[in-house]
């Protein structure tokens, strides 16, 4: 036994010979058996001797550290190893420490079995198959690294976990998390100061700071966090998820880390009854609170060896998205108007962040505010997978409400519609009335009107004086014969919308939204459903929804009744009739003797068909490479009428008749 405890001495001395003439004396106290030390009360203690520190004030017993010490020295030293396995047969064991520091008959078996399970926090277990006493303990190259201050987790760890540890100036950088923070934070004491083990559930969309904001309240107490991303790892562990769960572990104890867990969705929940309590358990000694990262609709079970408590974290409001688009942005050094993208744009931290990203190597302070917006717009559609199969189709929008030819009462709701979107925040958040309606807070209108009465220009109207884009649904990819893929269409759709905060248009929508039938037939009730679950889901959106049709009365009374805005779109008037003909023309295009007013009293057509008129017209001209005459215009009118099954008679034209002859 002599010969082990000199090998052992002398390696330890070699081992932390750097650590100085302190921790030296410190080594002699626990080899002379003295069993108490001085280092306690130094100051001036490094990087390795306040690791050191730490895991002997955890194992806290002079045989529990002379076990860690040989277990270290046989990792370093050959020789060591070797007197070792003579000694015991296998190596480093707890009877072998217990015996060097004649303490074998004086420890109780309860207090052997803790000491035992506090050594099992940094040394391996060769064999688990026979008595605690005799399992070999082995150090290993992660823990020799960590005593000597590096930070680096192992090579088959890498991509599966990272260790967080903020300063104060990467606090900083964590910009409107406040109320997410103090939020999260309240539950994280709670669950830190809590008798009994439970894991905290944080549900939330992706991107809305859950891990950031656990990191920054672990912070706050002291702590770093330890994040694992459970996809990743469960991929990559196979049968050796146990050996991989105690590597973590050990990490956790090394920094007394916060556990979070991440990457965790619906999909995988019928791993979690098994798999994910497995892991969770191995953290229910932890002094830190094991936190869990999940989406929405993934709900984990509780079972008799866990509790889960579920804790939903808000979508950031107005106040902090503006405070992240600001801080972000001039991280970048980027200059635009965070009042704005905060307030109109709807998307998480994380979103923000990504997208300024996306610009800040092109960015140009010089750009215009439309410039900029139109470039912004681009990166949050660009950051999202749009639907599958050409269901959603962006829209050009190249109109202003100014160049909307309707009259004051059908202009009145579309910019009631645009100041409640401006508004929203002060509503719901300043005044708090989203406790009022935690529902149903979207913007939603019912166009409806004849063929080419304006109603698709009156969304692209909307669409440009928000400067939000708008999308069409193109109707003929979304319904499908086949039960539920219309509504998982319809999901794709909205979950898109909802992340890149656009306006969604449904045109023809009588074809979707039509009065549910009596059931009749099978197919009746599940057309029924459809309707159903889209009533859902747009209550469900919290952004503009726009439906056209052509017939009020084809309109479900279910939809109508969720209308915030009906409006009624009619033939335009002869004065209108003239200011769309003249705002037809660009003052590039020449013109020479156009009776617009003879044209708007004349022919009573909508707005659509009038635009198709001066289209022609001009066309005709440039054929010639002459001014646009009411030649060109009399015979785009006989050739839309035409088209309409009408004839344009001498009559129509009055003393423009004769120029159907020429």
């Amino acid at each position: 036994m002599q010969i082990i405890e000199q090998k052992a001495y002398r390696a330890s001395l070699r081992l932390f010979a750097h650590f100085g003439s302190k921790l030296e004396k410190y080594r002699t106290g626990i080899f002379d058996g003295k069993g108490e030390s001085d280092l306690f009360a130094l100051e001036d203690i490094d990087v390795e001797e306040a690791r050191i520190k730490v895991i002997e004030g955890v194992l806290s017993d002079a045989a529990l550290i002379y076990a860690l010490h040989l277990a270290v020295a046989s990792f370093l030293y050959p020789e060591v190893k070797s007197a070792c396995k003579q000694l015991t047969g296998s190596g480093v064991n707890l009877m072998l420490a217990l015996e060097v520091c004649d303490e074998r008959s004086r420890w109780s078996f309860p207090v052997l079995r803790e000491g035992y399970d506090a050594l099992c926090r940094y040394l391996a277990v060769a064999d688990s198959r026979q008595n605690f006493l005799y399992r070999e303990l082995v150090a290993d190259g992660r823990l020799v690294s960590y005593l000597t201050g590096d930070d680096a987790l192992l090579t088959e760890l890498s991509g599966l976990a990272e260790l967080r540890f903020l300063t104060s100036e990467d606090q900083k950088k964590y910009y409107g998390f406040s109320d997410t923070v103090d939020y999260v934070k309240k539950e994280y004491l709670a669950a830190r100061d809590s008798r009994d083990f439970y894991v905290l559930q944080l549900m939330g969309k992706p991107g809305i700071g859950k891990k950031s904001a656990v990191t920054l309240a672990a912070e706050d107490t002291g702590v770093g966090t330890l994040v694992i991303f459970w996809s990743r790892l469960i991929a990559s562990a196979g049968k050796k998820l146990g050996h991989f769960m105690w590597q973590l572990r050990r990490e956790a104890y090394f920094y007394g880390c916060a556990i979070i867990f991440d990457q965790i969705s619906i999909s995988e929940t019928t791993d979690v009854d098994d798999l994910f309590h497995r892991a969770v358990i191995h953290f229910k000694n932890h002094s830190e609170p094991v936190v869990i990262c999940t989406d929405l609709r993934t709900e984990l079970m509780s079972d008799n060896t866990i509790s889960v408590r579920r804790i939903e974290v808000p979508f950031p409001n107005k106040f902090s998205r503006v405070q992240a688009w600001e801080g972000i942005a001039a991280r970048y050094g980027m200059q635009l108007d965070a009042e704005d993208y905060g307030s109109m744009k709807e998307i998480s931290y994380g979103d923000i962040n990504r997208v300024l990203l996306t610009l800040s190597s092109v960015w140009d302070n010089s750009w215009s505010e439309e410039v900029k917006a139109t470039m912004i717009t681009n990166a949050c559609m660009d950051c999202f997978p749009a639907p599958k199969k050409g269901s959603l189709k962006h829209m050009d929008v190249s109109v202003s409400m100014d160049d909307l030819k309707l009259s004051e009462k059908q202009k009145k709701p579309l910019m009631e519609l645009i100041n409640g979107v401006r508004n929203a925040y002060l509503v719901y958040d300043v005044w708090g009335m989203r406790q009022k309606f935690p529902y149903g807070r979207n913007f939603t209108a019912l166009f409806v009107g004849p063929p080419g009465t304006g109603k698709t220009m009156a969304a692209n109207a909307i669409s440009a004086e928000l400067r939000i884009p708008l999308y069409r649904i193109d109707l003929s990819q979304v319904v499908d014969k086949y039960i539920g893929e219309t509504e998982k269409r319809l999901e794709e759709i909205f979950s898109y919308a909802q992340n890149t905060n656009v306006v969604l248009f449904f045109d023809e929508a009588d074809s979707i939204f039509g009065k549910r039938t009596e059931v009749v037939e099978a197919k009746d009730k599940y057309a029924n459903t459809e309707v159903s679950f889209i009533l859902q889901r747009i209550e469900e959106y919290n952004g503009i929804v726009i439906l056209a049709s052509n017939m009020k009365n084809n309109i479900d009374t279910a939809f109508l009744r969720r209308m915030k805005y009906v409006v009624q779109f009619e033939m335009p008037d002869v004065e209108t009739r003239y200011e769309i003909l003249k705002g037809c023309f660009t003052p590039d295009v020449p013109q020479e003797g156009i009776d617009f007013r003879f044209l708007a009293e004349r022919v009573d057509l909508s707005g659509g068909y009038l635009k198709n008129i001066v289209w022609n017209a001009v066309f005709l001209a440039a054929e010639r490479n002459s001014p646009v005459t009411m030649v060109d215009m009399v015979k785009s009118v006989v050739g839309e009428y035409e088209k309409l099954g009408k004839v344009a008679t001498f009559l129509d034209l009055k003393e423009y008749s004769y120029l159907l002859r020429t």
